[in-house]
């Protein structure tokens, strides 16, 4: 049986699959207030099937979560992004467990979550899938944990941007660069880091989409600095960032990446339905803008679909900017992976 050896808060740990660790904090993304998603685990301690129980509080209510939590899509990357092996993964950010469980069919995973209700769900449902025994459940922050054996893979599947967020004792742009480090770190020789996050620079924002972290269009897209100032002008402080391609490369390269392979996600990382190599300076996107209309795309905040003219603007300049070499650029979001 998997056991995870670790350190947290100077004393040594092993946790043995299907255990669980747990550092409370108040801080963490929620998506679900905390007591709604109790009483959703109390259901499935009953018994009643969690995709039946998710699908009965939220497909009506809000579909945009239903999706994010039980669309099967959530890992389509698992093919084409995903290095092959059996050894053990983690899964940073675990969330509702999207990736951590059926990941958990084939190789050991540790399922990092630092807010405990949503933690308690991944358990839950990994007994329901057959797969809680080759799970290890770690919530804390990952910052502040340091695991002893070496990950074959590392997924941070929109966990970058938020990285230095919920906290404010770091610069958040300087946490996001300890994380990499530590993510580095923390793989063996040839393992990989793999990346699901926002292109800053995506098509849709820059032509006026809001920005799935902050909700508002026409300050994410902006160069940081910028972006910063346009927050606070607003009363707020910036601790979500995105990166263009270039940006993310030129990061993953200062912390020790060699490796680095892009791919575009469409509509987005979060729900791709098609994820494209941006290999050869994009050219395999850049073919396939020029005989494909890429699939339609929605607001990434709160799931909402855009309207026909501007998902039609969108496929019109795609075509014209990948007529000119240039459309990788622009592409809504990534999947990278980075060894």
């Amino acid at each position: 049986m998997f056991t995870l050896n670790f350190t947290h808060q100077q004393k040594n740990h092993a946790l043995p699959a299907g255990q669980r660790y747990a550092a409370p904090r108040a801080e963490g993304f929620r998506d679900t207030p905390a007591t709604e998603l109790r009483s959703l685990i109390a259901e499935l301690d009953t018994g009643r099937p969690w995709r039946e129980a998710v699908a009965a509080r939220y497909a009506a209510t809000n579909h945009w979560l239903y999706r994010i939590v039980a669309d099967p899509s959530r890992t389509a990357f698992f093919e084409q992004v995903l290095p092959r092996g059996q050894g053990p993964v983690l899964d940073i950010g675990a969330g509702w467990g999207q990736i951590a469980r059926p990941l958990a069919k084939t190789r050991p995973v540790v399922a990092l979550e630092p807010v405990a209700e949503r933690l308690a769900f991944i358990e839950a449902a990994a007994r329901q899938d057959g797969v809680h025994e080759q799970i290890a459940y770690v919530e804390a922050d990952y910052l502040e944990v340091d695991f002893t054996d070496g990950f074959e893979a590392i997924c941070a599947i929109g966990v970058l941007e938020w990285a230095g967020a919920f906290q404010n004792h770091t610069d958040p742009q300087q946490r996001q660069l300890d994380f990499l480090r530590k993510v580095r770190r923390e793989l063996i020789p040839g393992g990989a880091l793999v990346i699901g996050i926002e292109n800053r620079l995506g098509l849709k924002y820059l032509l006026g989409c809001p920005d799935d972290h902050l909700g508002v269009p026409h300050i994410g897209y902006l160069p940081a600095a910028l972006a910063r100032q346009r927050w606070a002008e607003q009363g707020n402080t910036l601790q979500s960032f995105t990166y263009s391609q270039a940006e993310l490369e030129k990061i993953l390269r200062s912390v020790g990446f060699t490796q680095i392979e892009f791919y575009a996600a469409w509509p987005d990382y979060k729900l791709p339905t098609q994820i494209i190599s941006l290999k050869d300076e994009g050219r395999p996107l850049h073919d396939w803008l020029q005989h494909q209309n890429p699939p339609a795309e929605h607001n990434g905040y709160d799931g909402s679909p855009l309207e026909a003219r501007f998902q039609e603007n969108l496929t019109a300049l795609y075509r014209s900017l990948a007529a000119d070499g240039l459309a990788r650029n622009f592409v809504p979001s990534f999947f990278i992976r980075a060894s």
